[in-house]
């Protein structure tokens, strides 16, 4: 009778493709937070916020290369985990372009010392 001790290697694959699946989950939903965070508060086109939202697409594809035994795209991995993230995180990096634009492109007279005006003191006198 064989005794079997540690991982071997197709429990230690199916280890590192659960560990990968959860830091691809992880970075979508960081990427996500920030996003919301940043868009939530307003203040338009904050210049390192594409930069690390561009940075996190790319590499979650170099991530995905690193995956045990080379699979092919489509693989389990790429529909529970990689796709979904890619999606998610290039969603993210385009969703607050435009409103962001709107906001950093307003004309100074809408706003006074970096607050905004309240425009019910205007119509109420």
């Amino acid at each position: 009778m064989k005794v079997v001790t540690g991982v071997g290697p197709v429990g230690s694959r199916l280890c590192f493709a659960v560990l990968m699946t959860v830091v691809m989950w992880a970075l979508a939903a960081s990427v996500l937070t920030g996003t919301w965070y940043l868009a939530s508060r307003g203040e338009g086109l904050v210049r390192p916020a594409p930069d690390w939202r561009a940075a996190t697409l790319f590499a979650l594809a170099a991530f995905r290369n690193t995956a045990p035994g080379s699979p092919p795209v489509g693989c389990v991995l790429d529909r529970l985990a990689f796709l979904w993230a890619e999606t998610l995180t290039a969603l993210c990096g385009t969703a607050p372009v435009l409103p962001g634009a709107r906001t950093t492109l307003r004309p100074d007279d809408e706003t006074t010392d970096g607050e905004p005006e309240d425009r019910n003191a205007r119509r109420h006198g």
